[in-house]
C-alpha cells in the first residue's frame, strides 16, 4: 500500500475496488475506443458504419424480392423481415398468430444453427427477425445467403409444426 491510499482512515469501511482488479481502480473503457480511432481513423469508422448500413439495405432488397419474405423496415444497419408460407395470407387473426409462433421458432432455430444470428422485433404486433449489421467482416456473400437460409428453415420449421397441429 503506498502512500497515498489512505483508505483506511475512515469510521465506515469501504469496498476498495483497487485491492480487486489489476486497473489497480475503474478499468479503461476508453482505450479500445482510442485504440480503434489510432488503427483506423474517424474516416475508417465512417466507411465501415456506411458498409454496414449498404448491407441491411441489400439485405432489405433482397428480402422484398422473395415471395415467402415479407420485408417490414429497413433503417441504419437494421432489417426486420418474417418468413410466410406461400400458402398463407397474413392479415387474417388466425394466420397472424401463427406466423408469430412460425417466427418465434424459426429465430431459435436459427440461432441454434449458428448459420445467421438476429434477434427479434416486434413491429405492429407482428413478430419479426431483426438483422442488425454491426460487424465489419460481414460480406456481400454473407447478406445474399440470408434468404436461401431463413427460406429453406423456415419451410423446415412450418411443415413440423403444422405436422404438430394435425
Amino acid at each position: 500500500h503506498p502512500p497515498y491510499y489512505h483508505f483506511g482512515e475512515y469510521e465506515d469501511p469501504t469496498i476498495d475496488y483497487h485491492e480487486h482488479g489489476p486497473q489497480n481502480s475503474r478499468g479503461l473503457r476508453a482505450l479500445k475506443v482510442w485504440l480503434g480511432l489510432r488503427q483506423v481513423g474517424r474516416e475508417g469508422y465512417v466507411e465501415m458504419i456506411s458498409d454496414d448500413i449498404q448491407l441491411a439495405q441489400e439485405l432489405y432488397r433482397l428480402v422484398d424480392a422473395q415471395p415467402e419474405l415479407e420485408a417490414f423496415t429497413q433503417g441504419l444497419s437494421i432489417t426486420t423481415f418474417r418468413y410466410v408460407p406461400p400458402d398463407l395470407v397474413p392479415g387474417l387473426e388466425s394466420v397472424e398468430e401463427y406466423l408469430n409462433r412460425l417466427n418465434a421458432e424459426l429465430l431459435i432455430r436459427l440461432q441454434r444453427s449458428g448459420e445467421v444470428v438476429f434477434s427479434n422485433a416486434v413491429v405492429g404486433g407482428k413478430f419479426l427477425l431483426r438483422a442488425c449489421i454491426v460487424n465489419f467482416r460481414t460480406s456481400l456473400e454473407d447478406v445474399e445467403a440470408v434468404p436461401g437460409i431463413v427460406i429453406r428453415m423456415g419451410r423446415e420449421v412450418d411443415a413440423e409444426m403444422r405436422q404438430w397441429h394435425q
